[in-house]
């Protein structure tokens, strides 16, 4: 589904509007956040009330990065010029931008410590969820590798559930 938009420009020299591109690209940043709040709200909730966390920055930090990019799509790419030039950037992109940023960070961040302190029954440190932390990255390859896992540890707590009832 992500590959086919780049795959016919390459393929059939098509050149893709600014619009067209920001709308792929929100698109997929929705799909992301979505994810990444479906596996982390899920461990957390099935964590050890001692060892949940408010999820709330968390959610917080998945809208910034929608809002940012609704706004460039309804603020910026209107001025792009008609002969297809890029117009001069506003000022407020790059603290924009900056604040993105930090909150994809976060939410990679809270998303793989939750996924892993749930799969190793423990609080771990950085390094041992760092490979995580760059899977979401690497989106969508990240997620054929991270939702294999995820569905494992699902089907393990079902039915280990299953057993205690």
């Amino acid at each position: 589904m992500f590959v086919i938009p780049t795959g016919m420009s390459w393929i059939f020299g098509m050149d893709f509007d600014a619009l067209i591109v920001a709308a792929i690209g929100l698109f997929m940043l929705l799909v992301l956040s979505l994810w990444m709040y479906s596996i982390a709200t899920w461990c957390n909730s099935k964590l050890p009330e001692s060892r949940q966390s408010s999820s709330s920055l968390f959610c917080l930090s998945l809208v910034i990065p929608l809002v940012y990019v609704l706004m460039y799509f309804f603020f910026y790419l209107p001025l792009v010029q008609a002969d297809g030039a890029p117009a001069k950037p506003p000022l407020w992109l790059l603290p924009m931008h900056m604040l993105s940023m930090l909150s994809l960070f976060y939410s990679f961040w809270f998303t793989s410590n939750k996924f892993k302190s749930l799969l190793d029954n423990e609080d771990s440190g950085f390094m041992i969820f760092s490979s995580t932390f760059f899977l979401l990255f690497i989106f969508p390859l990240g997620v054929w590798i991270i939702q294999p896992n995820v569905n494992k540890l699902f089907h393990k707590l079902a039915a280990s559930d299953r057993t205690t009832e």
